[in-house]
């Protein structure tokens, strides 16, 4: 895998700090060391990712989990280091323990775990304080322990936690590989010492199949007259180089111009201490090399360049025992030619008698392909003796190229409807038939066989050639941008990604992929997955319910699927008949016997028969998960301001409709009452109290217009009720021997002309 060089960091402290239990326990933590561990010559499997076998045990990271966390040793439980046995896992049981309390957290996910003898070695982010107070999360330490987790050793931190590192181990000795500002340095984890191994590179690969490899190949820019001042010269070429974790003194003889080393402090302009494998060299510098062409005597180049200008060199890959790589040629103007190329160099031929120059000739370097547009970065390569391979994505399809001649290649396609998929890695030892390749395609897994004929993969559509399909594993979700899923004896471990509500919890899992002591095929892997199906998918009963709309029930067998538990089931119903009083307000009678004998079949798969979830949960994510399936299954919603007694939506939209016919109604009385009330307030014209004894046919009151009827409004604390007349006209009156005058109140309610006088007080009867 190609890495460009990133300014990455600067060394924060160094030296060796051991904690031992005591100094743990003054810490706070209650955090106490295991009691065995295997054996320090146990074989070890799958160095330098998230999961190591190491003997009878499983070591594993334990969920993604971000550098920002609290790192307070003994407090983190997700992203810290736990272990399995690996009878545990083989028998689906969830068995792990801790190992180190402490986030085994970095941003280079192609290096996580590894374990040499007794030790397990890592990176954890600074979890100290600087003056202000604010915790220093952003830089890496690099620790060990042991593999009871005692004896936690810290070696030195940088200053990014996106620091490129691995460990690998040299006759017996643990260094510490790590690149600091485009400088490559080694950390001898044994003598407390750090070598600078190479300064300003240009580029450089690691092995991507074993991380543990102790050798780095990069690139490095060649300056004539380096060491003299203001007069140094840039050359266009470039050359790839070597060099391994142990190395502490340059293969070849440096010297340099003692007046530069004067002026600049005796700081050398040039450090690299590893050995040379292709020089770019060009014919026309053929009599005037720089000090950094090794191929020379007496000041020149003892072979002849195979370019005139020379050539620039791209890393791509160190993989399968050799380095893949494209060339320029400086004197060509175009890619037509070789221009482009992918070339492979074994390292089995440097050594004794490699010529760097002359290694560039034709014959002497593989051609793998004439283009990168499929072989490049994202192609996994494999070799099959001296033969070349490849495989690659490419329009929704995957296809295997067997290299020819000059990098041509016969084509076919092994894998039809993947999408964008992303290839992940080849197994070519698990099956003595068909070899595998692992891919992603939106966070699921799958898995095709790569080593099949034309023939096998034109009738994928007759069952007897089933182990040809490519096949899901389950419906697994790996979380993304995190370390790849790993294979390990058929077992695969991945960061579950599955969506439960709204959150993913990521903590790992694993699916074997073993039957019968053997890997499962592909057409056994798909009758596995039908078995997954017949428990959750299309014809389970869960889909059976939904389908039928008993979408209640549905959920809780759902629950049950993915727990194994019916507590919380019972314990929504009991919040529920405590709460209201009454019995079968969230399920039906039936419904509730249906769920327990169903829960009570001995033959029901659950999600456990399946995947086995590894580690142990963070109390906040227990609590999470409890409040989704308490809340995913029936539950009773106490009565709020907004939400009432908690009846049922149809019973609330009942209620609804109700509520609003009667707002309409009371609103039509009160548009009447006001209107009626508006009339009510018009004012009332006074009369001049008049004798009518004398002349009882004259209608003294009478006027143009109909008086306006007078309704006096009563008051806030009325004296005495007061009839009010039904007419708005005064009636004629009749004629009495004797008339007598009609009494009016003092204080009428609302005056109409208040600035009239009141009218004087009748006399009484």
């Amino acid at each position: 895998m190609r890495k460009i060089l990133k300014n990455v960091m600067t060394i924060f402290t160094a030296g060796v700090m051991t904690f031992g239990v005591a100094s743990l326990a003054a810490c706070g933590t209650n955090f106490t060391p295991l009691k065995d561990a295997p054996a320090a010559a146990a074989e070890v499997s799958s160095n330098g990712g998230f999961v190591v076998e190491k003997g009878d045990y499983v070591y594993f990271v334990n969920g993604v989990e971000t550098y920002t966390s609290d790192n307070t040793y003994g407090t983190p439980v997700k992203g810290a280091l736990m272990r399995v046995k690996k009878s545990d896992v083989e028998n689906k049981k969830n068995g792990a323990e801790t190992v180190v309390p402490s986030l085994m957290v970095a941003s280079d996910y192609t290096s996580g775990i590894f374990v040499y003898g007794d030790r397990v070695y890592y990176a954890t982010p600074n979890s100290d304080r600087n003056m202000q107070g604010v915790v220093e999360n952003s830089y890496l330490n690099f620790n060990s322990a042991k593999l009871d987790g005692s004896d936690v050793v810290t070696y030195f931190n940088v200053s990014s936690n996106s620091t490129v590192y691995r460990y690998v181990e040299v006759d017996g000795t643990v260094y510490l590989l790590y690149v600091e500002n485009s400088n490559l340095h080694s950390y001898n984890t044994k003598t407390d010492t750090d070598t600078e191994l190479a300064r300003s590179m240009g580029a450089y690969v690691l092995n991507s199949l074993d991380k543990s490899d102790p050798y780095v190949y990069y690139t490095m820019s060649v300056t004539a007259e380096i060491d003299v001042q203001d007069s140094s010269v840039s050359r266009n070429y470039n050359q790839i180089y070597r060099v391994r974790a142990d190395a502490t003194n340059a293969p070849y003889e440096y010297t340099y111009n003692q007046d530069y080393l004067d002026a600049n402090d005796g700081e050398v302009p040039y450090l690299n201490l590893g050995e040379i494998v292709l020089d770019g060299v060009g014919n026309v510098f053929k009599d005037m090399p720089t000090q950094f062409s090794h191929e020379t005597a007496d000041g020149k180049l003892t072979v002849t360049p195979e370019s005139t200008l020379g050539f620039t060199y791209t890393l791509q890959a160190y993989t399968n025992d050799g380095i893949y790589f494209t060339r320029s040629d400086l004197a060509t103007t175009s890619t037509v030619g070789e221009d482009g190329w992918l070339y492979y160099l074994s390292e089995e031929k440097l050594g004794s008698g490699w010529n760097s120059i002359t290694g560039n000739k034709q014959g002497t370097l593989d051609v793998v392909a004439q283009s990168t547009t499929n072989a490049g970065t994202a192609a996994i390569f494999y070799k099959e003796g001296n033969a070349h391979h490849y495989l690659y994505v490419s329009n929704g399809s995957i296809f295997r190229a067997d290299v020819k001649e000059n990098g041509l290649a016969d084509i076919t396609r092994i894998a039809i409807g993947v999408g964008s998929a992303t290839l992940n890695f080849i197994d070519a030892t698990s099956d003595p038939t068909y070899r595998y390749v692992y891919y992603t395609a939106s966070g699921n897994i799958y898995r095709a066989v790569y080593n099949g004929t034309a023939e096998d993969y034109n009738t994928l559509n007759y069952d007897n050639n089933k182990p040809y399909r490519s096949v899901q594993i389950l419906n697994i979700s790996h979380a993304q941008s995190w370390y790849n899923f790993e294979l390990v004896d058929g077992i695969v471990y991945y960061a579950d990604a599955e969506t439960l509500g709204s959150s993913s919890y990521t903590y790992i899992s694993a699916v074997d992929l073993n039957k019968n002591g053997k890997l499962m095929n592909n057409a056994e892997l798909a009758d596995f997955n039908d078995e997954y199906d017949a428990a959750i998918g299309e014809d389970s009963y869960y889909q059976e319910l939904t389908g039928d709309g008993k979408t209640n029930l549905a959920a809780a067998v759902r629950y049950y699927f993915y727990t194994g538990e019916t507590q919380q089931f019972y314990d929504n119903i009991k919040e529920a008949e405590e709460e209201t009083g009454k019995q079968n307000t969230l399920y039906s009678e039936d419904e509730v016997k249906a769920f327990e004998e169903f829960t009570a079949k001995t033959d029901v798969k659950l999600r456990s028969d399946f995947i086995t979830q590894l580690g142990e949960k963070a109390q906040a994510d227990k609590d999470s998960l409890t409040d989704y399936w308490k809340n995913a299954l029936q539950h009773y919603t106490a009565p709020t301001e907004e939400t009432g007694t908690g009846l049922p939506a149809w019973a609330w939209a009942l209620i609804g409709i109700v509520i609003g016919l009667a707002v309409i109604g009371l609103a039509a009385v009160v548009i009447l009452v006001l209107r009626s009330h508006k009339d009510e307030q018009k004012p009332i014209e006074e009369r001049m109290f008049v004798d009518t004894t004398d002349d009882k046919d004259v209608d003294v009151y009478a006027t143009d217009e109909p008086a306006p009827e007078e309704v006096p409004e009563e008051s806030a604390e009325p004296e005495e009720e007061e009839e009010v007349p039904e007419s708005s006209e005064l009636s004629e009156p009749e004629e009495p021997e004797e008339a007598e005058p009609e009494e009016v109140s003092e204080e009428p309610s609302e005056p109409a002309a208040p600035e009239e006088p009141a009218p004087e007080e009748k006399p009484e009867e």
